[in-house]
C-alpha cells in the first residue's frame, strides 16, 4: 500500500453513539470510514474496493462478530481487525499504532 493512500476502515458496534464517536475520531484522523450498528448494514452496503481494517467497538454479539470476519475473509482477506474497549480518547492512537505494527 503507498504511503500517502488514504485507509479505509469499518466500524462495528453494539450501539449507534459509540460507533458514530470512534467514527467521527477516526475521520478526523484522516481514515475514510464507515461506521454500522449491526453486520446486517456492512454485508448489504459496503460497496467499496478497498478494506484496510475492521474496527469492534462495544460489546458486539459474538455471532455478528463471526459473521462479519467470514464476510472479510472472503471479500478482503488482508484487512486487519481491531477490537476497541475502552474510551474513545485512545481509539486514533491505536488505530494508527496496529497499521504501523501490520507494516
Amino acid at each position: 500500500m503507498e504511503e500517502n493512500s488514504v485507509r479505509h476502515i469499518l466500524i462495528l458496534g453494539k450501539h449507534q453513539y459509540m460507533v458514530d464517536n470512534v467514527q467521527g475520531i477516526l475521520s478526523k484522523g484522516g481514515f475514510e470510514v464507515n461506521g454500522f450498528d449491526q453486520v446486517e448494514k456492512i454485508i448489504e452496503e459496503y460497496q467499496a474496493t478497498q478494506l484496510d481494517m475492521i474496527v469492534f467497538t462495544g460489546a458486539v454479539n459474538p455471532s455478528d462478530y463471526s459473521e462479519l470476519i467470514q464476510w472479510k475473509n472472503e471479500k478482503f482477506p488482508s484487512a486487519l481487525i481491531f477490537e476497541h474497549h475502552g474510551g474513545p480518547a485512545t481509539v486514533l492512537e491505536e488505530v494508527q499504532a496496529k497499521f504501523s505494527s501490520a507494516q
